[in-house]
């Protein structure tokens, strides 16, 4: 018996330790997931949504009838397929340094992008497009490129339309990163002599838009009026 309560004295600390151990480390685990806003919560699409602005900074009262949010999947139907409207989106949060990540599928002949950093639609923009089949296939304007700017430094692996792809953002500082089916397509910063170059290029700098991509902006998902595409698991953190 003495032998026995000789044991649990000397165990005691340790199990204890043991303890503290796991609720700091649950703590910390909580803590981190707490960093992760999911964007596609719930069923009210107004949540986390809200119509956009254009590049007057109107905004309608609603979000259009062909826009849905259901069990985490975020759609946009053509409007060949479903009645009422449509337009842009974006988030009722803005952000400057951040990751996103997501999964989506575009339809067939369709055209639509995530623009970040944006003011009144105008900013960085991740394209999202039917790269097979729609006409505008200029090499800065497919999947996963940074549009009008930067282009992919290696081959995109990109499913064709109706398949889910998962993308990812991340814009930190002058650093931006954009990556397609776990694959980094690019990594540019901004600033730099190749961005410069690359921006010379742009419609951007020929519309004398010096401010292009400066701003803590929402997050807008764009439709182009011929836009049918489909988002889920959609997370965002601040960085």
């Amino acid at each position: 018996m003495r032998h026995t309560k000789l044991i649990y004295l000397l165990l005691t600390p340790i199990l204890l330790s043991f303890n503290t151990c796991s609720e700091e480390t649950s703590a910390d685990l909580s803590s981190t997931e707490i960093q992760w806003k999911n964007l596609l919560e719930g069923t009210d699409i107004t949540k986390n949504w809200q119509p956009a602005s254009n590049s007057k900074g109107n905004r309608t009262k609603s979000i259009g009838e062909r826009w849905s949010l259901t069990n985490g999947v975020l759609e946009l139907k053509r409007k060949e397929v479903a009645e009422g409207s449509g337009g842009s989106i974006e988030t009722t949060t803005a952000y400057y340094d951040f990751e996103l990540q997501f999964e989506f599928k575009i339809e067939f002949d369709s055209n639509s992008g995530i623009k970040y950093r944006q003011l009144h639609a105008t900013g960085f923009e991740y394209q999202i497009i039917d790269d097979a089949n729609y006409h505008d296939n200029k090499v800065s304007h497919r999947t996963a490129e940074l549009y009008e700017i930067q282009e992919e430094e290696t081959p995109r692996i990109v499913k064709k339309h109706g398949d889910w792809n998962t993308g990812k953002i991340i814009a930190k500082g002058n650093s931006l990163e954009h990556w397609l089916n776990d694959q980094k397509v690019f990594k540019l910063e901004i600033g730099s002599e190749d961005w410069k170059a690359r921006y010379d290029k742009s419609k951007y700098h020929k519309a004398g838009i010096s401010d292009y991509g400066s701003h803590t902006g929402f997050i807008h998902i764009q439709d182009h009026s011929d836009t049918g595409i489909t988002f889920r698991k959609m997370l965002i953190r601040k960085l």
